[in-house]
């Protein structure tokens, strides 16, 4: 078949956000068994890092074409009174530009794909351009939920804007996703959700491909402790914020010579600032098994966000022991006191990190467990069999009609 998959960012192994990464495994599933070609924006990342996904892509795709994203101050403007009227969310608004919609025309035309497979909410709306061709949304993260979570957390002026901007993503996903041959989401509670505000949509569970090319395990450093992040991405700073204020200073006050190394690009400086009593930034690591392979502990404390964890599934493959918030663990599958260590609370999960630091017999069990466990439930050619059935039944259906 050939397959249109139409992005607001580039994707690649280097892209240094876990949604470049899991779309780059996506996309590389579905072109060892389809002829995929690849629409996005360009400018959204730096120029270094687009040129090595351009690259990367460019190795499994039939062809690989960008368009700048174009921000200025009156676009800016005018997705903020968008997104404020309730008629179009901010990033969605901002993405909704000339350039794409010719080049999605002329790719239409072009190439006559099977179907167009489109990443991410705020891409949501090109289905309108597509005609007749079945569209399949691969929504990543869906937005009417981790735009609850962050609702919540927010007070005052900002909790007004957060629940403003809920209410205009909710309508928008409710609005485009019915518009979809197939919705796809990376984990249960996504699709349940989704389907709860609008029962029309055709909406399932189609999880990860995550298994090719995931190195042996190795033997963590002694006491370390490890997080990984994008810090463009506002639950992760959300997360490693309620760490360090309030979880960090009680395990090294019983285990003083534990160390916390954070990986990811760009650390925001009132994080850097912090660096010092265990602490420490490593930046952008090359490879993500290796570091978290080399944690004693990898701890995923996310208090906000949606869908699967991507993180939390690459670290329980590199066979270290995790430690997560029930948001960090989110569709994974994985048990408490099973296949890692499952607590909210920060005199709970802090307590959990010192267990399994203390306890190699519990480390090796747990660490053990995650990668058996997440093999088998992110197993790749198990992801191709599912999108095969989907493709056959979103073609079938289409056909009828």
């Amino acid at each position: 078949m050939k397959i249109l998959v139409v992005a607001p960012f580039l994707s690649g192994l280097d892209s240094g956000n876990g949604g470049g990464v899991v779309t780059f495994r996506q996309i590389a599933a579905l072109a060892s068994q389809h002829a995929v070609s690849f629409l996005s924006f360009s400018g959204v990342m730096a120029r270094d890092i687009e040129e090595k996904c351009t690259q990367a892509l460019a190795q499994v795709c039939e062809g690989v074409e960008t368009v700048p994203l174009i921000i200025d101050r009156i676009r800016v403007a005018k997705a903020a009174f968008g997104s404020l009227s309730l008629s179009k969310p901010h990033l969605a608004a901002l993405c909704w530009q000339a350039s794409m919609q010719g080049a999605l025309r002329e790719h239409l035309a072009r190439l006559k794909p099977d179907v167009v497979w489109i990443q991410f909410p705020q891409m949501a709306q090109y289905v309108t351009l597509c005609g007749d061709t079945p569209c399949i949304m691969d929504v990543q993260d869906a937005y009417t939920l981790s735009g609850f979570r962050q609702a919540r957390r927010m007070r005052g002026i900002g909790g007004v804007r957060a629940w403003l901007d809920w209410v205009c993503w909710a309508r928008y996903e409710a609005r485009q996703y019915a518009r979809f041959s197939a919705v796809l989401t990376l984990s249960e509670q996504d699709a349940n959700v989704l389907c709860a505000m609008n029962p029309r949509s055709q909406t399932l569970s189609m999880g990860l491909p995550l298994t090719e090319g995931v190195p042996p395990a190795s033997a963590p450093v002694p006491m370390r402790v490890g997080f990984a992040g994008a810090f463009g991405h506002r639950p992760n700073r959300e997360g490693l914020q309620w760490f360090l204020d309030q979880v960090w200073p009680r395990v090294l006050a019983r285990v003083p010579n534990a160390s916390f190394v954070v990986a990811g690009r760009n650390p925001p400086p009132e994080f850097v600032a912090r660096a010092g009593e265990g602490v420490s930034f490593s930046g952008f690591v090359p490879d993500i098994f290796a570091f978290y392979a080399s944690n004693s502990v990898t701890v995923v404390p996310l208090v906000s966000g949606g869908g699967v964890k991507i993180k939390t599934v690459e670290a329980m493959l590199a066979g270290s022991a995790v430690v997560a918030t029930r948001i960090g663990a989110e569709g994974t599958g994985a048990r408490h006191g099973q296949e890692m260590l499952v607590e909210d609370e920060p005199a709970a999960f802090a307590d959990a990190i010192v267990r399994v630091l203390q306890d190699a017999s519990l480390r090796g069990y747990l660490a053990d467990a995650a990668r058996s466990h997440a093999g088998s439930r992110f197993a790749t050619e198990a992801w191709r069999a599912l999108i095969a059935d989907i493709f056959s039944r979103v073609v079938k259906s289409h056909g009828e009609h």
